[in-house]
């Protein structure tokens, strides 16, 4: 007599069912856990994380720090020579200078941080050079 199909059951492993319909690539839409078929829920979870992934890449959210100012440049650089900074500080002896790049008079603090700061819940402030 053939042995195949009954070397399984004599050593106690059943023998394989398929008693369900099963779709391509061994996916089978009744079952919930690894092995011969796919993972639903995994499935569905990558799914989602690709689409994810997908939408920041559209939406790319709000990453630069400098909206507006020299956007022309590669890298924006502001040099002050420090003769100048007795001719540019205001007249109490400070030179104010804006460290949130949103003011309109740039590179000198016009007080914009305060309005950023509440905004966004950031804490930048201006660098005070004092003589």
């Amino acid at each position: 007599s053939s042995h195949f199909g009954s070397s399984c059951s004599s050593h106690g492993i059943p023998p394989p069912r398929h008693s369900r319909p099963r779709l391509g690539f061994g996916f089978d839409p009744g079952r919930q856990a690894m092995g011969d078929g796919v993972d639903v829920t995994a499935l569905t979870m990558g799914v989602a994380l690709l689409g994810v992934i997908a939408l920041l890449k559209i939406c790319k959210p709000q990453g630069q720090i400098n909206p507006s100012i020299q956007k022309s440049c590669d890298k924006c650089v502001t040099t002050i020579a420090i003769s100048d900074i007795e001719e540019l500080k205001k007249s109490d002896g400070k030179l104010v200078l804006c460290r949130c790049w949103r003011s309109s008079k740039y590179p000198y603090c016009d007080g914009s941080h305060a309005a950023h700061n509440k905004l966004t819940g950031d804490n930048v402030g201006p660098l005070i050079v004092k003589p």
